[in-house]
């Protein structure tokens, strides 16, 4: 299973949101290359999992910073928030993103995730659905939409995306468990990797993703952060 630690950046640092919520950041380091620093010498991670969110949220982009982070670490690099163009998306694998994170733009122009797989190829791409009891939340989680998240997560995958991350909204940053019954819903959608994200708290929630839902993957925040889990202990599970 792949274990992944998440570095949000917003204002320059690295935070957690609850719930995706403009207003409830918690700084956990000033500087986003101190926390990639973290997890890849200390604690020995291969990927980090990036959101610019000032980018997510137009109000500005963490690009040079990124592009610090990848001069100076060797871990891989997957990145979402703002990506709404081939432009970027091709700038981006350019400096050494492995994978790109498309989420609003692809719900509302699915064809995009077919012209980035044409273009940069399936496994560079991720769709994010965000989700609330099964329909699709878009624009940083603040607009809830009718689309069904596993119909959109079959078209995904027929258009060219090499990956899901499903994310359930309401465990977010809230430390309640993941979604198991739904993440497994989607596993079961798909013929693609997916990759699970919220509420993770302790080991047994990993497990359960892993032995009952068959995620391929998970996102983790605030439980590292937090110290409820110990990244040493869990990545190779």
């Amino acid at each position: 299973m792949e274990i992944i630690p998440a570095i949000d950046i917003k204002d320059g640092k690295c935070v957690r949101l609850t719930q995706g919520k403009a207003g409830t950041e918690k700084v956990y380091y000033q500087k986003p290359l101190d926390a990639a620093i973290y997890w890849e010498k200390e604690m020995g991670t291969k990927r980090i999992h990036f959101v610019d969110l000032d980018a997510a949220m137009g109000t500005g982009d963490n690009l040079p910073m990124i592009k610090k982070i990848i001069n100076q670490c060797s871990m891989k690099v997957q990145i979402g928030g703002g990506i709404r163009s081939l432009v970027k998306a091709k700038e981006l694998v350019n400096i050494g993103v492995d994978r790109i994170i498309i989420g609003t733009k692809a719900v509302k122009e699915p064809d995009f995730i077919k012209t980035l797989s044409e273009e940069l190829g399936s496994e560079h791409i991720m769709v994010s659905l965000d989700h609330v009891k099964g329909k699709v939340a878009i624009k940083g989680w603040t607009e809830l939409t009718e689309n069904d998240a596993f119909e959109m997560g079959r078209r995904f995958q027929d258009l060219g995306a090499g990956y899901i991350l499903f994310s359930a909204v309401e465990a977010d940053g809230s430390m309640k468990g993941p979604d198991i019954q739904n993440t497994k819903k989607m596993v079961e959608t798909v013929d693609i990797p997916v990759f699970a994200a919220g509420g993770t708290r302790n080991v047994e929630d990993i497990l359960e993703l892993r032995n009952k839902a068959k995620a391929f993957g998970v996102i983790i925040g605030k439980a590292f952060y937090e110290h409820k889990i110990d990244f040493r202990e869990v990545k190779d599970l």
